[in-house]
């Protein structure tokens, strides 16, 4: 109930709050326990909803934090540790921040493929963009504000930005789009260190999954960064927690690539220890 509360005053609200906040466009998927043939009333899409909106906010905090590291000449923090960082700061009700929001994809219910939850059977899935009050998490988890890119002035709900990075000379080219395909994905973890990777390590300003099934996920990119160079960059921010390798022939608007089966420890003979 607190959540839907919360988006009951998101969407009363959400238009003086966006006119008189700083705000930006930021996406979020979020993905929660369903019971099979559970309707869109049922709690699974309320929760695949408040997780959305939860990871949209936390996009806008990650980018404040890796900023503020960039302009101190820090090495990047690991993408993930960001995120928890972030996450913790926020606190249990993300969604606060948001001052409107549009589901781009309502999925629905599906069977598990990326909760880690072994006894859930079935799964909800969303994708929104969600306008952030950005001074508000700035506030919260302190980082400071990205350079704008030179590409745009104002963000628009139909273009919304995941977190950008300035990580590489690359940035100042102009963006390109292509289809990022990933298989082998075997959990849920190994699914967000993906996107985050794409989105805060490649310079994306757009990293959306696009489509999932079982095993595999699809992102509509668009960054600096050509299509070819997407392998070797995607490879080095992973390393070796999500080992991946080419699945076929890179395009200007396809890179194919998958998550490489790690070989399980050598079983020793009976009696001896490593």
């Amino acid at each position: 109930m607190k959540v839907l509360r919360t988006i009951v005053a998101v969407l009363a609200l959400g238009v003086a709050t966006a006119s008189a906040a700083e705000t930006k466009w930021y996406e979020g998927a979020g993905v929660a326990r369903a019971e099979p043939g559970e309707g869109a009333t049922g709690p699974g899409r309320q929760a695949a909803l408040a997780a959305a909106l939860a990871e949209a906010v936390q996009n806008a905090a990650v980018e404040l934090l890796a900023a503020e590291e960039a302009a101190a000449g820090k090495p990047p923090s690991d993408p993930a540790a960001l995120r928890d960082r972030a996450a913790k700061a926020l606190g249990a009700d993300p969604s606060v921040y948001v001052s409107r929001f549009q589901i781009r994809e309502d999925r629905g219910v599906r069977p598990r493929l990326l909760l880690a939850d072994p006894e859930a059977k079935a799964e909800y899935q969303m994708v929104l963009v969600a306008q952030v009050d950005v001074a508000r998490v700035r506030q919260r988890v302190g980082g400071r504000e990205p350079a704008p890119s030179p590409k745009e002035t104002a963000p628009d709900p139909a273009e919304p930005r995941d977190p950008e990075t300035a990580a590489s000379a690359a940035e100042s080219a102009a963006p390109t789009a292509y289809r990022v395909e990933v298989e082998g994905i075997g959990a849920y973890s190994e699914f967000v260190a993906i996107r985050d990777a794409l989105a805060t390590k490649l310079g994306a300003t757009r990293a959306l999954p696009v489509e999932v099934s079982r095993g595999k996920a699809v992102f509509a990119v668009e960054a600096p960064l050509p299509a070819n160079g997407v392998p070797a960059a995607l490879a080095k921010a992973l390393g070796s927690s999500v080992p991946i390798e080419l699945a076929g022939a890179v395009t200007p608007e396809r890179v194919p690539l998958r998550v490489r089966a790690q070989k399980p420890p050598l079983a020793l003979p009976s009696g001896l220890t490593r």
